[in-house]
């Protein structure tokens, strides 16, 4: 038998002891992270080193880069560098991980097997991730922001030069698993199977090592569910022609909807960090699904009946986009899990929920998989310092009703959880159908409001059946999340979740809730500032629920609450805007910089 408890536990120990290092200010890995990026052992170097080397973070880094002064080609040297040594801490953390599990006997010899063929071909992705940031992110893509002044005039160049890849059907798939280079002085979208030809090549080996080996050790139904999309898998992968990609990665992607036990990989799935072509990223983990209590049925019915109102509220008249929804909710499967080893672009953040597959096509005959990180986010929350911007920005006693549902109610803790991000993933799944990205998005932006339906989807649902224990702690959480945000306004790869936070910033001042004068922001909260959000919420979902129903462009939904400003999308509404380019500014000063009163050490 699989001990899968047993394995979750060692992975829990392992990231506390990562976790741990916010306590250790003079650990050696803090220190080789301060010697790589030529950082003074100060506060705001060492929570900068931390944020990337413990919660895979970035933007932290990349903001000390610039308060210091580097330059870009610095910068990138130092970020690629940073890269290098979160990897070595990682993955010497999973091979370990991995090695102890073979020596306790705790994996069925078919199980150990498969952990340690996904660590090698993880191995080969996190080498070729670098090679993919390299020629797409900052090759490419720093190039056309030069040549072209918006998005709508890049993506016009794109489907002129036919710069895209082809479903199986001959449309214009929304994505593709390809890079554009140069050929006879023209650009030419390729595989990555062509682009990367020497990482394909031992990423081809490693596949075919494992499935040579498993081949011999499946016994059941479940194992070779394993086989056969691993095997799929490596089609994909490999695939040279570009007329073929997609339909092969949907043939991988349909083989993994049958892959239902508590182990799950995840594959390349995601395209945010490529505004142009979106270029799926090269995502590769494992992650443990473990006893959790949480009824993912009744979840399912509930959200099921928010959809259905929704949909009835606004007079929607599409039975196939109708059917669609409700087909998909009902077909998710979903897994609370943890993240047990992981590579590639999942070394640059980790996800707090996931709903893939993207492909509409695989999901009308097979559903959905959401992935539930509710363990994980919430000791990593408990384990991060208090900040000092979140100290300036809030008064005490509103951050207080925060941190004692963080440090002493967990219940409550976990059912937000549920509420917000498990009911995000779900609402991404609302008003959606075949077709409905690539009409929306003719200006590209689509992924740009995308974010802030699903959230709305998850608080809409709430909203329809409301608990009164709930309530507050839910606005909290949303105010919370809106505010931090902003700091993200400048991270190409997460725009989309800082226009979903202009979305909410623009209704919770409109509803009175927040309230910005001379460097102070003011929360009105309580049941009267929860009900007044509320019904401006509503209101503002049915108007994009319509837009979606519609399918009109993206476009016109963001620009009634932001504009683009010297590159940069800012709200319309004044107060809004001030408040958004006040704290920004702050975080520019001061964002990592801990909270220097000892008020953590009163919840521990």
């Amino acid at each position: 038998m699989n001990d899968f408890a047993k394995l979750n536990e060692m992975a829990a120990s392992a990231k506390a002891r990562l976790n741990a290092l916010y306590d250790e200010p003079h650990a050696e890995l803090i220190t080789r992270g301060l010697e790589i990026c030529g950082f003074e052992s100060g506060d705001t170097a060492r929570i900068a080193v931390l944020r990337r080397i413990v919660d895979l973070k970035e933007d932290p880094l990349l903001q000390e880069f610039r308060r210091l002064g580097y330059d870009e080609a610095r910068q990138r040297e130092l970020k690629s560098k940073m890269y290098d040594f979160t990897r070595e801490i990682h993955e010497g953390m999973h091979a370990a991980l991995i090695a102890e599990a073979g020596a306790q006997g705790i994996l069925q010899p078919f199980y150990l097997e498969l952990l340690k063929g996904v660590h090698r071909i993880g191995l080969v992705l996190s080498d070729t991730q670098k090679s993919w940031q390299a020629l797409i992110i900052e090759g490419t893509n720093k190039r056309w922001e030069k040549e072209f002044s918006s998005l709508a005039q890049a993506k016009e160049f794109l489907l002129q030069e036919e710069l895209f890849m082809r479903t199986p059907h001959g449309e214009i798939c929304e994505r593709c698993y390809g890079a554009v280079v140069q050929r006879d002085g023209k650009p030419q979208m390729v595989p990555y199977a062509v682009a990367f030809a020497d990482e394909t090549a031992k990423l081809q080996s490693e596949f075919s090592d494992l499935l040579e080996r498993l081949v011999t050790l499946a016994e059941d139904e479940s194992e070779l569910a394993y086989v056969a999309y691993l095997s799929k898998l490596k089609q994909a992968f490999c695939e040279r022609d570009s007329n073929a990609v997609i339909g092969a990665w949907r043939d991988a992607e349909i083989a993994w909807m049958d892959i239902k036990t508590p182990l799950q990989i995840g594959h390349p799935l995601e395209y945010y960090e490529d505004a142009y072509t979106h270029a799926v990223a090269l995502e590769w983990d494992v992650r443990l699904a473990g006893a959790y209590e949480f009824n993912a049925e009744e979840f399912k019915a509930r959200v099921s009946e928010s959809f259905e109102r929704a949909y009835e509220k606004i007079g929607a008249n599409n039975a196939v986009m109708h059917s669609l929804v409700l087909s998909n909710i009902a077909k998710t499967q979903l897994y609370v899990c943890a993240p047990l080893i992981y590579y590639g672009a999942d070394l640059n953040g980790l996800f707090s929920a996931q709903v893939v597959p993207n492909d509409e096509f695989v999901s009308t005959n097979c559903g959905k998989k959401i992935f539930a990180f509710v363990n994980f986010v919430y000791e990593s929350a408990k384990a991060r310092p208090f900040m000092r911007l979140s100290s300036e920005i809030f008064d005490l006693e509103y951050l207080n009703f925060g941190r004692e549902i963080l440090f002493k109610k967990p219940q409550i803790w976990r059912r937000v959880y549920e509420i917000s991000t498990i009911g995000h993933e779900f609402g991404h799944i609302f008003f959606i159908d075949a077709d409905t990205e690539a009409r929306m998005n003719r200006s590209g932006l689509f992924k740009l409001i995308e974010e802030y339906k699903a959230t709305t989807g998850g608080l809409v649902s709430f909203f329809f059946h409301e608990e009164e224990e709930f309530c507050l702690p839910v606005l909290d959480e949303l105010i919370r999340r809106a505010v931090g945000l902003i700091a993200w306004q400048q991270v190409e790869e997460l725009k989309p979740y800082y226009c979903e936070a202009l979305i909410h910033l623009s209704l919770l001042f409109a509803s009175g809730v927040l309230k910005f004068e001379r460097g102070h922001l003011a929360v009105k909260f309580d049941r009267a500032g929860y009900e007044s959000f509320k019904a401006a919420c509503l209101q503002n979902y049915e108007e994009l629920a319509r837009l979606y129903c519609d399918k009109k462009d993206a476009a016109e939904f963001l620009s009634r609450f932001a504009e683009l400003s010297g590159g940069v999308y800012l709200p319309r509404e004044a107060q809004v805007r001030e408040f958004v380019e006040f704290y920004y500014s702050r975080y520019e000063a001061i964002g990592n910089e801990t909270d220097p009163s000892n008020e953590r050490a009163k919840w521990l």
